[in-house]
Order: structure tokens, then sequence, then C-alpha cells
């Protein structure tokens, strides 16, 4: 299978492009990061495997976001005896079209044209190769897996003289025993198709049989149900008699209860009111005794109040008389309070005028420091534009630079070198420079270009290069003439000068830093024409004398005094405001005696003469004799009350109560159980009825039969799918063991390119499945999981070259690497760039990166660069 052109339009970010691919050799694709470069995989694998109306999410990621319209992808390929063009629109108007050029010409659409690429594909490419020969971005440091090649195993057959054993059915006879293995299990070994349903028909019969005989027990099982339904239902009809003798008892007992304690609640009634009456009657005479008692105490108090009423006038007059003294104090007091506030403010002034002096000296050193460094950072920006080798330009001479170093390094290895060896004391001239060399002086000259060698007198030699030789020399050549060209940009003599100059202005860049922070320093966030104002304002306090200590010092003695002031004012104002206090307490105290003292006065009055006009009523002897009548009268009724009381407890009330109550529930619940049991027996006989006419029985046979039927034809599956999985199992034993043969081609094939880049040492161990187990380096072993990123990228693209080289012509794949070797130092990557030359052949080798540098050690490489 070869690509010979692809054509992407509207494809993700991609308008329109067109690539064309060489048919053989090495190909760079180069472009920048997002401009496309793994899409074009994606889309051939799209183009190939995916239907034009397919609506998987991998479809919808590519439409394009700026316009509505579909993405088209286009291309033209070669396969065995198959050359076609291959054209599908997706999203929008979704459209298949397939030109078959060669053998025959044919014209497809849509589906059809779909299916006749899969066959064509299936007919002639190893897809698993395909897939397989690739590197992608995602996973460039993986393990290669070659194993499900069949292009790959013939070609490892017939490296290892196997070819010439086989008969040619070894293919069909694999095949073969895949379809008869896949007539009973699936790929993952699971049952299926016949044998899965002989499994599935043998469990429905063995469950329809229990289901059967579980519906012959039910039958069975209401048989027995009926009988004990009715012997139970004759044993409930004489409990339920019995529970109805007992409750009538207990109806007639509680009635006898009842009457007696309608006589109890009358008597109890009674009894109650003539309590209350004697009880209104001790209060009544109780409250005429508590009213003469009150207004014998309140004749008392009257007494004690007007005695206190005399002290507290005199109290009253003392705390005024303190009251003046101490306000006057407190007024004396506030007036040195405030000449002592009026000093602090005159010593205050004086310091902040000292303060705002000593700021004016500072902030003017400042602004004369800001200056200064102004001055330096506009010098270092002149120097910094004086300069012309910038980062940039450096980084371009330095990667020149190792251009210079890896051609040279590649030139000497493909040159040629002359040794001469002097028998005798001789000159000689070799490429026009005259050499002197004494007898057994050797003198060693790299040719790269045609070199004359010459004995005057004696000889003349002509040394000529081979071409691979001379185009490196070439191409050295080139990469110096490139790097003078920027020497002189940069306007240096050579790279050190440049090296030196670019140091240079760094240190300069780096002192230009260095004052940027200084400045910010010295500003602290502020702005220097605030500085210069601020400066300015401050021009007035220039000639304040007087030193800073001294007036601190008197504003501190100021201070203290004031404070000293303030607290005897305070305590004198505490003083005066404790004895107003005082004169107001004194005054509230008078004033509250005044008025208890006339207050009980009014109330004896009038309590005096409330009781004389209740005595007018009611005598106290009166009240004393109508309390005696009706404690006489409650003593009798509750007599009453206690006689029926024990006459109701001989009747026992809870236990006949209790037995009304256990013989209703009896009742009730034997009633319940016996119209239950009745329903139930009801139901059971209905039952028997309808079971009498479904059949139970004749369906239980047929389910046995049914299930020996298919116990028969499970067994006979079970022996065929049986002998199926043993043959596959032996024929994949056998031809795991035929790969272990193959083996070692492909390890030799692996082991001659990895020499190339790893040295004559270099060793792998491979596994049947093709994949590198380990690297053997100058005698050290390492698994290949433990190598750097780096060694797996280079061994992976060794592995799949080693493939395409082993392949079959006409069993070729393009063989794609995206974005590889970035972990790849330079002279490793001129090594590999000697790896691709070397299989180059007729094979496609199709290379995507953003760095086509890292592959300018390709010689026969073809390079296309994309743009946006």
């Amino acid at each position: 299978m070869k690509l010979h052109r692809l054509v992407l339009t509207n494809y993700r970010g991609i308008s329109h492009r067109e690539v064309q691919f060489p048919d053989r050799g090495v190909v760079v694709i180069s472009g920048a990061n997002e401009i496309g470069k793994s899409s074009m995989i994606e889309a051939i694998d799209m183009l190939l495997e995916v239907k034009d109306r397919s609506t998987k999410r991998e479809v919808k990621d590519v439409k394009p976001t700026h316009a509505d319209v579909g993405a088209e992808v286009t291309a033209e390929i070669s396969s065995g005896q198959y050359r076609f063009v291959y054209r599908k629109r997706f999203h929008k108007q979704a459209q298949t079209e397939l030109t078959v050029h060669a053998p025959v010409r044919e014209q497809l659409t849509g589906d059809e044209a779909h299916e006749r690429v899969l066959a064509i594909l299936a007919e002639t490419v190893d897809m698993d190769l395909w897939r397989a020969q690739r590197i992608l971005q995602s996973g460039s440091t993986g393990p290669v897996d070659l194993s499900g090649s069949d292009a790959l195993s013939r070609a490892l057959d017939a490296a290892a003289g196997q070819a010439a054993t086989l008969s040619g059915v070894e293919p069909l006879l694999v095949d073969q025993i895949d379809l008869e293995y896949r007539q009973y299990f699936t790929a993952t070994g699971r049952p299926t198709s016949e044998w899965l349903a002989a499994t599935k028909r043998l469990q429905q019969a063995v469950d329809r049989v229990a289901e059967c005989q579980a519906a012959v027990d039910e039958v069975d099982g209401a048989v027995a149900r009926h009988g004990e339904l009715a012997e139970r239902l004759a044993r409930l009809a004489l409990e339920r008699s019995a529970a109805a003798q007992r409750l009538d008892a207990a109806k007639t007992a509680a009635a006898a209860v009842a009457t007696m304690r309608g006589r109890l609640d009358h008597a109890r009634a009674l009894a109650d009111a003539v309590g209350a009456a004697h009880g209104a009657a001790v209060e009544k005479a109780q409250r005429r005794a508590a009213q003469c008692a009150a207004l014998e105490v309140l004749a008392g108090a009257i007494a004690e109040l007007d005695t206190a009423v005399g002290v507290a006038t005199a109290e009253h007059g003392t705390a005024q008389a303190a009251a003046t003294a101490a306000h006057a104090a407190a007024e004396k007091s506030r007036a040195a309070a405030d000449e002592a506030d009026l000093a602090v403010r005159d010593a205050r002034s004086a310091v902040d005028a000292i303060v705002r002096r000593d700021e004016a000296v500072r902030l003017a050193a400042r602004v004369a420091k800001l200056d200064t460094t102004d001055d330096e950072l506009a010098a270092a920006a002149r120097a910094l534009e004086a300069g012309t080798l910038t980062a940039k330009v450096m980084k371009g001479i330095e990667t020149a630079q190792t251009a210079v170093e890896v051609q040279a390094a590649k030139a000497e290895s493909l040159s040629a070198r002359v040794e001469v060896t002097a028998l005798a004391d001789l000159a000689l001239s070799v490429a026009g420079s005259s050499v002197e060399l004494a007898a057994g002086a050797v003198h060693s000259v790299v040719v790269s270009s045609d070199t004359d060698v010459e004995v005057p007198g004696v000889v003349s030699i002509r040394v000529v290069p081979g071409e691979s030789a001379a185009d490196s020399q070439a191409t050295l050549d080139a990469a110096r003439e490139y790097l003078a060209s920027l020497l002189e940009v940069a306007g240096v003599a050579d790279v050190d000068a440049a090296r030196a100059e670019f140091d240079r202005l760094r240190g300069v860049s780096s002192e230009r830093d260095r004052l940027r922070a200084t400045r910010e320093g010295l500003l602290a966030g502020d702005d220097l024409d605030t500085l210069r104002a601020r400066l300015t304002a401050l021009r007035d306090v220039v000639d304040v004398s007087g030193d800073a200590d001294a007036a601190r010092a008197h504003l501190e003695s100021a201070v203290a005094g004031h404070r000293a002031a303030v607290a005897q004012c305070n305590a004198q104002r505490i003083a005066a405001e404790k004895a107003a206090a005082a004169v107001a307490d004194a005054t509230t105290r008078l004033t509250v005696l005044t008025e208890k003292a006339a207050g009980s006065r009014e109330q004896l009055r009038t309590g005096t003469a409330e009781l004389d006009a209740q005595r007018a009523i009611d005598t106290d002897e009166q009240l004393a004799a109508t309390a005696a009548d009706t404690a006489q009268r409650t003593a009798e009724a509750v007599a009453r009350v206690q006689t029926l009381t024990a006459e109701l407890a001989c009747l026992a009330p809870d236990a006949v109560a209790s037995e009304l109550a256990d013989a209703a529930r009896t009742a009730a619940r034997v009633a319940a159980c016996h119209d239950e049991v009745g329903e139930e027996l009801r139901d059971v006989s209905a039952q028997l009825k309808v079971y009498g006419g479904e059949g139970r029985k004749g369906r239980l046979d047929d389910a046995e039969a049914e299930r020996q039927h298919a116990a028969s034809e499970h067994a006979r599956l079970k022996r065929r799918s049986g002998a199926a999985d043993l043959l596959r199992a032996v024929m994949n034993r056998h031809r795991d063991a035929s790969r272990e043969r193959y083996v070692e081609p492909f390890r030799r094939e692996v082991e001659r390119l990895g020499r190339i880049v790893f040295g004559a040492d270099f060793k792998v161990e491979i596994d049947s499945a093709l994949r590198i187990l380990s690297r053997t380096l100058n005698g050290c072993t390492v698994p290949y999981d433990s190598l750097s990123g780096g060694a797996k990228e280079q061994l992976g693209i060794v592995a799949r070259l080693a493939g395409a080289a082993l392949v079959a012509k006409e069993d070729g794949v393009p063989v794609v690497i995206d974005d590889a070797l970035g972990f790849t130092d330079a002279v490793r990557l001129a090594k590999m760039g000697e790896v691709f030359d070397a299989v180059g052949g007729d094979g496609q080798v199709i290379v995507l990166t953003c760095a086509p540098d890292r592959y300018a050690s390709v010689g026969d490489a073809q390079h296309v660069e994309l743009s946006a």
C-alpha cells in the first residue's frame, strides 16, 4: 500500500490542503504546532473506516466551526494491483465517491463505494501492520506490537527458512478451526450461537419441569389444607357458643356495679356541696380576724414613720452643705487643667515644626538620589539600544554553530582519510600547502573535496572523494556560510566574540534591572513629582531652629503636667457628683417617708370605716356560729360516702370490668376466627374446583419429556464444542512454537539497524510477539521499560523500519512517524538519519514534525513544508 496524494478541505481548522507523496523513500512534512499534521493521519483513518453519514464523536469533532460546511477528505492510494482515488464528505450533504484506475476502471458512490474499498483493503493490505507501523505523539515511547501482522509473519517465515516446508493450506486450516470454534464460542471464550441456545434450552426445560412440579404440589397442598380448615371450623363453633355465655354473665355483674357507683356519685356530690359551704363560712370568719389584726399593725407602722421623717430631714441639710463645697473645688481644678492644655499645644507646635524641617532634609537627599538613578538608567538604555546582538540573533548563531558541528562530524565520518608515511626526510605539497616530514613521520589529511598530494619532481597524486562525501562537504560549507552571514549581521568576528558581546549586553541589562529595582525601592510606591511637590511645600520650615530632643522633652513635661491637672480635675468632679448624688438620695428618702406616712394614715382611716360597715351586717359571733353548723353537716355527708364506698368495694368493680372486657375480646376473637376460617375454606373449595380442570399432571409429563430431549442435545453439542476448543488450543500452541523460529530474523534486522545508532555491541532480546524486552549495550542489559524516553523512541523507530525492510514489496505499508525524536541528542539524530537512509528502499516513510532540523541528516529525504 502506498499513499500518493491527500487533500483536506474544511477539516478541523484546515480550509484546504493538498500534499503529494513520493512513491518511495523518506518524505519529511514540517509545519508549526497546531497546523494540522496529526490531523492528516486521522483523516486517512476516517476516510478508510467511517461511513460519510456517521454520527460518532470523532466525526463530529472534525466539523469546522467557522462555516456551515462539511469536512472533505480525498486520497489517491495504490494497494496491490489496485490504484484508486477515494473521496468522502462528512456532516453536511454527506457523499462518498470512488474511482478505480487499475486494473479495471470502476466508478462507485455511497455505501457501495465504501464496501468496495473495504474489500480491496481486506484483499491487499495487512491492516494490523498498517496500524502498527506508526509512531504517534501520544505513544512515541511505547513498545511496538507487530505480532498481529500476517505480512510480516510470511516474511519472517521465509527469512527463517520455513517457506519451503509449508503446504499452502495452513492458513485455511487455521481459519476452518477458528470458524468451527466460533460456532460455539466468542473471541473471549464465552458460549455463543447453537451452543449457547442449547444451554439456554436445557436451563429453560429444567425451569419448566420445576414450575410444573410446583403446580402439582400446589394442588396436593390445597387438598390437605381443605381438610385442616374443615376440622378447625368445627372447633371454633363450639368455642364461639361458650364465649357468648361468658359474655352475658359478665354484663349482668357489670350492671350491678354501675347501680352502686351511681349511688356513690350522688353521695359524693352532696358531701362536696356541704363541704364548700363550710369552707366559705370558715374563710369569712378568718378574713374578719385578719382585717382586725392588719389595722392594729398599720397603727404601729405610722408611729415608726413619723420618727424616720425627722431623721431624714436632718441628713438632708448635712448633704446639701457638703455638695456646695465640692462644687467650688471642682471649678478651681478645671481652670488649672485648661491652663495645662494650652501649654501642651504650644510645645506640640514647636515639635511639629522641627519634625517637618528634618523631613525636608531627608526628602531632598532622596530626590537627589532618584535623579542620579534616572541618569544611570538612561545611560544603560542608550547602551542597550546601540547593541545589535539580540537574544533571537544569538539563538540563531548558536543553532547555526550546532548545525556546523553536526555537519562537520558527518562530513568527517563520510570523507576519506589519506595518510602519508615518510620513508626518508622529504618535502611534499598537500592541497597547495608545503609539508616537511622527517623519516618515519606520518601526515594525515581528511579529504572531502578534490585534493592534490605532490612530491616535487617525483610524483603527483589527486584524491577524489565519493559523491556522498562531496555532498556532505557542500552542506558543511553552506552551514558555515550561513553562520558567517549571521555573525556579519551581528557585527562580530566569530562565535566567541558574539558570546562575549551577548554576555556584555546581558550585564548591562542586569544593571538596568538593578537600577530599576533601586528606583522602585527609593520611590516606595510614591510618585517623583509628588515627592518634589512635597519638598517644595516644606521649604517654609527650613529656617526653624531648636533641638528636636529638647523640644520633645519640653512636650513630654507639658503633657505630664496636663495629665496631672486633668486627673485632679476629674477627681474633684467625681467628688462633686457624689455629693450631689448624696443630696438627691437624702431628698428622695425624705419625700418617700413623708408620702408613705400620709398614705398609711389614709389607709388606716379607710380600713376602720370598712370594718365598722361589715360588723353592722354580720357580727363576729354570728360568723363563728355559722362555721360550727356547717362543720356538723359536713361530717355526716362524709360518713355516708364512706359507707357506700365500702359496699362498692365488696362488689369488686375492677375484676368485674376486667372480666367483661376479656369476655368481649374473647367473643369477638372467636367470631372473627370462625368467619375467617369459613371464608378461607370456601376459597380453598373454589380453588380445588379450578385445579380439577387445568390438567397440571399432563403438563408435568410434557415438561419432563422436553427436559430429556434438551439434555441429549446439550450433551451432543458439549462434546463437539469441547473438541473444537481442544483443537484450537493445540493449533495455537503449535503456531506459537513456529513464531519462536521467526523471531531470530526480526532480531537480526533490528540489531543490524540498531548498531548504526548505538554501536557495534548493540543487542536486543525479543519475545514471540516481536516485542523488544531489553537492550544490551557495553555489556549492560537494561529492561525496555527502564530505558530513557530518547532510547525508547529510537528503538521504536528502528523496530518499525526493520519490519518495513523485512516485509515483501507487495505487502508493504507506509511507516508514519509523527513528531518523534524529541528526546534525542544531536549525535544520535545524525545516526538516526543514516538508519532512514539504510531502509529507504522501495517503501514509504512519512515523517510529520514541527522541527525539520531533527531530520536534516537524512540524505535522501524529500521535504514538504505546510503553511497555514
